[in-house]
């Protein structure tokens, strides 16, 4: 009943035995597992690291256009700066590292004013899977860091820009002011009224003498009016239009005398006016004060795109979700090494011990058969 059980027990303990006894075999393959496992691990490709962030940046609060510089194509081009790139290498930990191993792409999803979505894909390889997998991370790391912070470089780098932008207009605005200020001195004109031309300013000094004409030409229409009237004007009317007390026989002669002061007042502001009027410049002036006063207009909207930019990078939230994933090169790990060993000295192994034990037998059973015979 139980001979089934016996033999199964005793067949499973003679494997054992035998295995116990021909251990010694499975050293030359033990041997041979290495050689495969290097050598196999020499050629089956470099581990490949792969890291896919989900990027999004949203600005709050924006002026059109005004978050151009916040946008997924400069979260690319964030990567491509020395600090990043000398960042990424400080996280790695070894300064001799080439960061152009990295293979960066980007994929675009959507831009418009205000949001920006889209995939940077970042891929390295290595040898040595556990190598590729931590320069991976240390470049998602850092990127995580620059991009999502309020003072990361993805910001620093859109106001600094803005910054050197509003620098350069300044300093190019003030080298035209100081070439062209001699010449101005020389005619004796007002520079800086100059500059505040009609065109860019209500509030300049040719502005300011239009006004006082204008009023002049309204208190003349009203002597004017009073003088033309029939008969002789009344000290009532006079009074009223010089604001103090005058007679019927003083009124004719104090309105003529008030006429004549003001149409020598009228022709002194016109005066003054033409000669700060761009009619009475010379051609080569002109041409410079237009540039002067072009660039102060550029200087200007320059300042307000950097205050926009300042706005802009407070009131941006930028998210960022990142899968890895990882490919080729399983046989250069140490784990695919130490399998490749064990698979090798233990089939091989099992193999040539009853390959072995199969030729004793035959042999064994040869011999025995030779005497009877």
């Amino acid at each position: 009943m139980f001979r089934g059980t016996s033999v199964g027990s005793s067949g499973l303990q003679r494997d054992l035995n035998l295995v116990r006894r021909r251990a010694w075999l499975f050293i030359p393959f033990f041997i041979l597992g290495l050689i495969i496992a290097l050598a196999f691990g020499s050629v089956a490709g470099n581990s490949k690291a792969v890291a896919s962030m989900q990027l999004e940046t949203v600005v709050q609060d924006l002026v059109a256009g005004g978050d151009r510089g916040l946008r997924i194509f400069e979260a690319q081009s964030m990567t491509g700066d020395e600090k990043f790139k000398q960042e990424v290498i400080t996280a790695i930990g070894d300064p001799n590292f080439d960061y152009a191993r990295f293979s960066i792409a980007l994929a675009p999803i959507s831009v418009a004013d205000g949001v920006s979505r889209g995939i940077l894909t970042v891929s390295i390889e290595d040898p040595d899977k556990a190598k590729a997998e931590q320069y991976r991370q240390a470049f998602v790391d850092v990127f995580t860091k620059e991009y999502s912070t309020t003072d990361g470089l993805f910001r620093q780098r859109f106001v600094s820009k803005k910054q050197a932008v509003a620098d350069l207009d300044e300093k190019t605005f003030q080298d035209a002011v100081a070439k062209l200020r001699p010449l101005a001195e020389a005619k004796g004109l007002p520079l800086d009224e100059l500059v505040r031309s009609r065109q860019f300013s209500s509030a300049g000094l040719v502005q300011e003498l239009n006004r006082q004409e204008a009023n002049l030409q309204g208190e003349l229409a009203q002597v004017e009016a009073a003088l033309g009237g029939q008969g002789q004007p009344s000290g009532v009317a006079a009074s009223a239009i010089l604001g103090q007390p005058v007679t019927d026989a003083q009124a004719a002669g104090a309105l003529r005398d008030r006429q004549a002061v003001l149409n020598a007042a009228v022709a002194i502001v016109r005066q003054k006016r033409s000669g700060l009027s761009d009619v009475s410049l010379d051609s080569d002036f002109l041409a410079q004060l237009d540039s002067v006063r072009t660039l102060a207009e550029t200087k200007n909207e320059s300042y307000v795109r950097l205050n926009n930019a300042r706005v802009a990078v407070t009131s941006a939230q930028s998210d960022i979700a990142t899968s890895y994933s990882f490919s080729g090169g399983v046989a250069g790990s140490n784990i695919g090494r130490v399998a490749v060993v064990i698979a090798v000295t233990v089939v091989f192994g099992l193999a040539a011990i009853y390959l072995l034990e199969w030729l004793s037998q035959v042999r064994a059973g040869h011999s025995s058969a030779s005497p009877g015979a």
